[in-house]
C-alpha cells in the first residue's frame, strides 16, 4: 500500500510505502525514510493503491508513528541557531568568487545531516565549497539549490494582501503562470505590481484565469465584428466579468452595451482577429487614398483656374478681344418684304358665245 505523504521545509509531497500492519489517517505524523534519511513527515491521504502519474514517485517508505522523543528532538531541530551556517555560507562563498545566496538550513530527525538550502541564478560548481563547508562546521551538509519560487517559500513572508506568502500557507505544487493571465483579467503589466516577493509573476494569478476563461466564452474578441441595431460595427472594450461590450460604430461613436443587445459570431481566435484587422485597415486607407485623390484633383482644377485669371490680368492683351456690337440700323429686307419673283399670268378662260 501507498500513502501520500509531506516532509521537508519545502513542503515536498511524495509516496511512501506503508506496512501492513501500520494502521495511518489523514493528517497523521509519521517518521518517514527518505532519499536524505530519517525525517518526519505529515499523511495526507489513507493508505491505499493509487495509479501513479508519470511524475510521481515513491520516495521512501513510512517507519513508525513519532514518539515523544521525535517529537521533541523535531521541535528542538526546528529552533536550530542557522547563523553560524550563513555566517561560513557567506565567507566561503565569497573566498570562492561564486554567485550564491543562503536561504535557509534544516537538520534532519536522525541530526546526521544538515540541508543547507541556496539559490542561484547560474549553475555552481560547489564541489571544492562543499568540502571546505563541511571543515568548517564540523558537520555533514548536503547543498542543495532552489529557484526563486522555492526561495520565497524559504524565508517567508507577507504579500501585499496583508496575508501570509500563499506558497507557505497551502501551496505545495507551483503552477505554470504567465502574462497571458494578467492581461486576461485587464491587470497593470507594471513589474511592480504583477511580481511576488520572489520577483516572478504572483501565483495568485491563476486562482480566477478559469473563471475569466469561462466567461470570454460569452463575449466578443475585442476587435471582433459585431452588429448593434442593425449597423455594422466592432467591439473595441469587452468587460469579461460585467458582461458588457463597448462597440464602435465607426463614426466616432462609442457606446457600452449590454451582452443581450448585440449579435456576433462565435469561436473568433486571435488569427482571425489579426485578419480582420488587416482587411479593415486595408480599407480604410483604400478609402483615405480616394478622398486624397478627389481633393488633389479639386485643387487642381481650382489652381488651373486661378492661374488662367491670373494671366488674364497680368497681360489683357493676349486676351481675345470680343467682336463689337453693330449699332446701324438692320436695312436688309426681312423674310416677308421680299418680293416674290414676277411669274407669267396665265390667260383667262374664254367664255362660250351666246346663242343668237
Amino acid at each position: 500500500m501507498l500513502v501520500l505523504a509531506r516532509y521537508s521545509t519545502l513542503r515536498t509531497m511524495e509516496y511512501f510505502r506503508v506496512p501492513r500492519d501500520l494502521a495511518l489517517r489523514a493528517n497523521d505524523v509519521v517518521v518517514l525514510k527518505t532519499r536524505r534519511g530519517v525525517e518526519l513527515g505529515q499523511v495526507k491521504t489513507a493508505p491505499g493503491d493509487p495509479q501513479l502519474g508519470p511524475r510521481d514517485q515513491i520516495g521512501g517508505e513510512v517507519l513508525r508513528k513519532p514518539t515523544i522523543d521525535d517529537s521533541n528532538q523535531f521541535r528542538d531541530h526546528r529552533s536550530m541557531d542557522i547563523k553560524p551556517y550563513r555566517r561560513a555560507f557567506k565567507e566561503l562563498a565569497l573566498k570562492h568568487k561564486l554567485a550564491m545566496r543562503f536561504e535557509n538550513a534544516e537538520r534532519l530527525l536522525s541530526a546526521d545531516k544538515v540541508v543547507v538550502y541556496f539559490s542561484s541564478e547560474d549553475r555552481v560548481d560547489f564541489r571544492d565549497f562543499v568540502r571546505e563547508y563541511n571543515e568548517a562546521l564540523n558537520a555533514r551538509v548536503e547543498l542543495r539549490q532552489v529557484g526563486a519560487r522555492d526561495a520565497a517559500r524559504l524565508t517567508g513572508d507577507v504579500g501585499v494582501c496583508g496575508q501570509e506568502l500563499c506558497c507557505i500557507s497551502y501551496i505545495i505544487d507551483f503552477v505554470p503562470v504567465g502574462m497571458k493571465m494578467a492581461k486576461t483579467q485587464r491587470i497593470s503589466l507594471d513589474p511592480g505590481k504583477i511580481s511576488g516577493q520572489c520577483g516572478r509573476l504572483k501565483c495568485c494569478l491563476k486562482y480566477e484565469d478559469d473563471l475569466y476563461n469561462e466567461l470570454r466564452k460569452n463575449v466578443p474578441q475585442e476587435g471582433q465584428p459585431v452588429t448593434c441595431d442593425g449597423k455594422e460595427c466592432h467591439a473595441c472594450n469587452v468587460d469579461i466579468l460585467g458582461q458588457k461590450v463597448t462597440v464602435d460604430f465607426g463614426d466616432g461613436t462609442r457606446e457600452q452595451r449590454e451582452l443581450s443587445e448585440i449579435q456576433f459570431e462565435p469561436g473568433w481566435n486571435e488569427k482571425d482577429i489579426r485578419r480582420y484587422r488587416k482587411e479593415r485597415r486595408a480599407k480604410i486607407m483604400a478609402e483615405r487614398e480616394a478622398r486624397d485623390a478627389a481633393k488633389a484633383a479639386r485643387s487642381t482644377r481650382t489652381n488651373a483656374v486661378d492661374r488662367r485669371q491670373a494671366q488674364q490680368s497680368a497681360h489683357p492683351a493676349r486676351t481675345e478681344p470680343e467682336p463689337p456690337k453693330s449699332t446701324e440700323p438692320d436695312n436688309e429686307p426681312s423674310p416677308e418684304q421680299v418680293a416674290e419673283p414676277d411669274r407669267p399670268i396665265p390667260p383667262e378662260p374664254a367664255q362660250p358665245a351666246e346663242d343668237q
